[in-house]
C-alpha cells in the first residue's frame, strides 16, 4: 500500500492482529514440542482465537486493497507486491515440506491472500452491496458446492475437498475468501476515501504524534506484517528448541 493511502488505524489493527498471531504460534509449538497438552492449543477456546486471527488478517487485507485501488491502481506497484506475496507463500511451502511433507504448507493464509488478491483486481469496481452479497454467499452456497468433482486432492485449495488434507495451515478458498471479500466490500462504504469529511479523514490517516520507540515499533510491526510472518515462527521454535536442550537438562 502506498504510503499517501495508508491508515494508521488499519496499521495498528494489523499490529494488534501481528501479536496474537505470535501468542498463538507460541502456544501451538509449545503443543508441537509437547511441553504443554497439544489438544488443548488445537481444540475450544484456542482453535476460535486461530480462526478470529485469520479472520482479522484476512478481513484487513481487503481493507488494504481498497485504500490502496480507490484512486487507481498502480500497476508496477502492485505486480511487485503480488510477486512479493506469491514468493512468500513459495517460500512457506518449500521451507514446511523439508521439516515434513506429510503436513506441509500448500495453501496456506499467504496462498489464500494471493488468490484472493487477484480476485479484489476483478470486483473492487463493483458497487460495494454487489460485493458484500458475494462475500456473504461464500460461505451461504458453501453446502450446495460440494461434489465429487473436487474430490482430487489437488483441488483441495478450494476447501470443497470432503478429506483431510493433512496439511498444518490451511485456508481453502471457500470460505476463507469471504472475511477479504467482505473486507473489500465495508472499505468502499467505510472510508469514502473520494467523499470523507475532515474529520474522518483525521481519523482513520493522522499520523500518531507519540514518537516513543514503543509505539514506532507497534506501528511498524503492522507495516511489515508479512516480514514477521516469515521470521516469526524460525525464531519462535529456535527459542524453544533452545530452552528444551539447555535448559530441560
Amino acid at each position: 500500500m502506498s504510503s499517501i493511502n495508508r491508515s494508521q488505524l488499519i496499521d495498528g489493527l494489523r499490529a494488534i492482529a501481528v501479536l496474537a498471531m505470535i501468542a498463538y504460534h507460541f502456544a501451538w509449538d509449545l503443543g508441537f514440542f509437547n511441553i504443554v497438552d497439544p489438544v488443548l492449543v488445537n481444540s475450544g477456546w484456542w482453535k476460535t482465537f486461530a480462526v478470529s486471527i485469520g479472520s482479522s488478517f484476512l478481513f484487513l487485507s481487503g481493507i488494504s486493497f481498497w485504500l490502496s485501488s480507490c484512486k487507481g491502481i498502480n500497476f508496477r506497484k502492485f505486480i511487485k507486491r503480488f510477486l512479493i506475496l506469491i514468493s512468500a507463500a513459495l517460500i512457506v511451502s518449500l521451507g514446511t515440506y523439508q521439516a515434513d511433507s506429510n503436513t506441509f504448507v500448500f495453501f496456506g493464509i499467504l496462498h489464500l491472500l494471493s488468490a484472493c488478491t487477484l480476485l479484489g483486481l476483478l470486483i473492487y469496481r463493483l458497487p460495494s452491496t454487489l460485493i458484500i452479497l458475494m462475500g456473504l454467499s461464500v460461505i451461504a452456497f458453501k453446502p450446495y458446492l460440494i461434489s465429487d468433482f473436487y474430490e482430487p486432492k489437488y483441488l483441495a485449495w478450494t476447501g470443497l475437498y470432503s478429506g483431510s488434507t493433512g496439511s498444518v495451515d490451511f485456508y481453502g478458498f471457500i470460505p476463507w475468501s469471504m472475511a477479504y471479500i467482505l473486507g473489500l466490500g465495508f472499505s468502499k462504504i467505510i472510508f469514502k476515501v473520494k467523499e470523507e469529511g475532515k474529520w474522518i479523514n483525521n481519523f482513520l490517516f493522522s499520523k500518531s504524534r507519540d514518537n516513543s520507540i514503543l509505539t514506532k515499533t507497534f506501528f511498524w510491526m503492522g507495516r511489515n506484517s508479512l516480514l514477521i510472518y516469515l521470521i516469526h515462527q524460525p525464531i519462535l521454535i529456535g527459542l524453544i528448541y533452545t530452552y528444551m536442550n539447555f535448559f530441560m537438562l
